[in-house]
Formats: C-alpha cells, structure tokens, sequence
C-alpha cells in the first residue's frame, strides 16, 4: 500500500494508534458510491475519521526533527536542494545525477515533515517560476530558463524534481518526490495551472497523504485487508483529510522569493498538522 516498500514501519505508540484509527474506517465503498470521491460519510464515520486524523497528526508532529515548528526564517535553500555529483554543479546538464543529503537517509534519521514539505515547495517554486519564465527564481535553484526551455514538458519536470530533490532513497523520499510531482505536473501541464496558493495547499496536503501511507502500509496492525479494503480505506482518508485542510489559510505568495516561498510553506505545514490534531465538534 502507498510508498512504504520494504520499511517496516516506525513501531512507536503513537502510530499504533493510528493504525488502529485506520483499522475502524469502513473497508467496503458506501452503496452506490462510484470511482470519485466517497459521498459524505455518516455521522459515526466522521468520528472515525476525525481519530485517524488526529492520529496521524499526533504521530508526524512528534516524529519531525522539527516537532512542526520550524523556525520564522525558514530553512536556507542549501539545506533544501540536492547536491550535484560529481563538478557539475549549479545549472548543469539535464543528465546529471544528484544526491539527497537533505533528506532522510536512513532508519535511524528523524522524520523531516516541514522541512520535507519545503523541500518540496522548493520545486512546486521552480515550475511556477518555469511557466511565468521567471529566470532569477530558478536561479535560486541553480537552474537555468534558456536550458529549460529548450526541453519537453516532461523533461522540465524531471529537471527541475532532480535539481531540487534528488534521488528518492527512503521511503520518505518517495513518498516527497510523489507528491511533489503531482503539483509540478499540474502547473507545467495543466492549460490554467492552480493558483500558487492552492498549489502549496495542495502541495502540503499530498505530502501529508503520502507520507501517513508509508507508515500506515509498513504493517498490518489488525487482521489482514485484502488490497481491495486498502483501496477504499485510503479513498476515504484522502477525500478526509483534503476536506479538513481546505480552510488551510495560505499567505499572498506574489512576490516572494523562493526562500521566501520554502519558509511559507514549512510555517503553513506546521499550522497543517495542528488543524488535524484540533477535533470538530
């Protein structure tokens, strides 16, 4: 299920508890329900989706270097961007490989929730930047306008993922490079590309969906879900959680810098989890 791979999962209390809250949702699709979204669930169904939430809000709260609260200024974009190998560096060929040292490496690393999400933010900026031909914010990302624009649409998008994040060597990473590709793709590809606003809400949404599936598919807390259960088990936490985060307030992003643009979306990833962790009533 989602990303998870081999990873055997974090093991702690807290993501016990959310395995248990994903365990209670509904395994079957509603009646009549077709391949969309799920229709409005129950009202005892809000319930548990509302503990799955909070859950997983809890659990990637306490396992972020950060505990979800990075600092005003953010993070410098050198901590974000993945490293060239080799002498290549800055705005080299399409084809140049790149490491991740800014992600998480390993089993022993801290879970990097806000930073991941800047990271991620880091080229949802570079495809904005790409599409309104905005040279001195790639720039930033050591990328060059000229060189972008003499490739295909698909070859931008996997520029500027490998410029910006790397190779995907955890589960982690994968699940960052996911998300992160949707929303490239929807600006580079879309004929009227998202809002930058809806773009990072969107963004930090997708991070948080991807991410809470390498944990809840590390491992079966109860019983055993046949992959058709799974499916619409993570249909509805998705449509959920795109729901909860809806009023997620994002700032004007006119303007703003690409370090600006990283250290906004690791404030408003913070506030995220927060949201998830705050039960309706």
């Amino acid at each position: 299920m989602g990303t998870s791979g081999s990873y055997g999962g974090s093991g702690t209390s807290d993501w016990q508890q959310a395995h248990d809250a994903f365990d209670a949702l509904p395994g079957s699709a509603p009646a009549g329900s077709g391949p969309g979204d799920p229709p409005d669930p129950a009202q005892d169904q809000q319930q548990s989706l509302d503990n799955l939430l909070d859950a997983l809000g809890a659990a990637l709260q306490k396992d972020d270097a950060d505990r979800g609260r990075p600092s005003a200024a953010g993070y410098p974009l050198s901590a974000l961007l993945a490293s060239p190998r080799g002498s290549g560096g800055g705005g080299g060929g399409a084809g140049a490989g790149t490491q991740t040292p800014t992600g998480r490496a390993g089993a022993g690393s801290r879970r990097q929730v806000v930073k991941g999400s800047a990271r991620g933010a880091a080229a949802l900026a570079g495809a904005y930047a790409l599409r309104s031909g905005d040279a001195a914010r790639l720039q930033e990302l050591g990328l060059d306008l000229a060189e972008l624009r003499t490739m295909g649409p698909r070859a931008q998008i996997s520029r500027i993922l490998q410029a910006v994040l790397g190779d995907a060597g955890h589960p982690d990473e994968a699940a960052l490079r996911k998300a992160a590709t949707r929303w490239v793709k929807a600006v580079l590809l879309d004929p009227q590309p998202p809002a930058p606003q809806e773009g990072m809400r969107g963004l930090i949404t997708e991070w948080i969906y991807e991410l809470s599936l390498v944990e809840l598919g590390s491992q079966k807390a109860q019983g055993n879900l046949t992959a058709q259960e799974a499916i619409h088990k993570q249909r509805w936490l998705r449509s959920w959680l795109e729901r909860r985060l809806k009023g997620l307030l994002v700032p004007d992003t006119q303007g703003m810098t690409v370090q600006q643009f990283t250290a906004t979306a690791a404030k408003v990833t913070g506030e995220a989890l927060r949201m998830l962790r705050a039960r309706r009533t």
